[in-house]
């Protein structure tokens, strides 16, 4: 595939002050520079036209950053919901498994058919709110609110 020109010059312009504002954002440089480069490769893909080259640039990293950072939240939101520690001893692990089979009983029969998959997709899997939603044909958005939906029902459940 033959990268636009017009792209490249875009790139030279403004990647540094989008990998900037990627890096204020998030404090991570690799993240930063994932963030940038994301911009612009769907950019390459859509083959957008840009009336306001800087204005759009900016907004979708920003709007990246933000749901970097929600999606942390939310999978910090989550571990410490459901703390997994392997370095625990046998007796420790006996101790805490009825908590644990409850806990994944309950999101196999308290949960949607769909919010089960996407709750195993992302936690035993690990997989991206990205690839989740590729493999379960829907939108990242709805990928985060079915986590969302998941976590505030195991909270009501076991946290009351």
């Amino acid at each position: 595939m033959e990268v636009n020109l017009g792209i490249e010059n875009i790139f030279r312009i403004h990647q540094n002050e989008m990998f900037r504002t990627a890096f204020r954002l998030l404090g991570n440089t690799e993240e930063a520079r994932d963030v940038v480069s994301d911009v612009f490769t769907k950019l390459i893909e859509t083959d957008t036209a840009m009336d306001n080259n800087a204005g759009y640039l900016y907004s979708a990293v920003r709007n990246r950053c933000m749901n970097r950072l929600r999606h942390k939240r939310l999978s910090e939101r989550v571990h410490r919901l459901l703390p997994i520690d392997e370095n625990l001893s046998e007796s420790d692990k006996t101790e805490n498994d009825e908590p644990l089979t409850e806990i994944l009983h309950f999101v196999e029969t308290g949960l949607t058919q769909q919010t089960c998959k996407v709750v195993q997709l992302r936690f035993r899997d690990g997989m991206t709110y990205r690839q989740i939603a590729e493999t379960l044909d829907i939108s990242e958005a709805a990928v985060y609110k079915h986590l969302a939906q998941a976590i505030r029902k195991l909270k009501e459940r076991f946290n009351p």
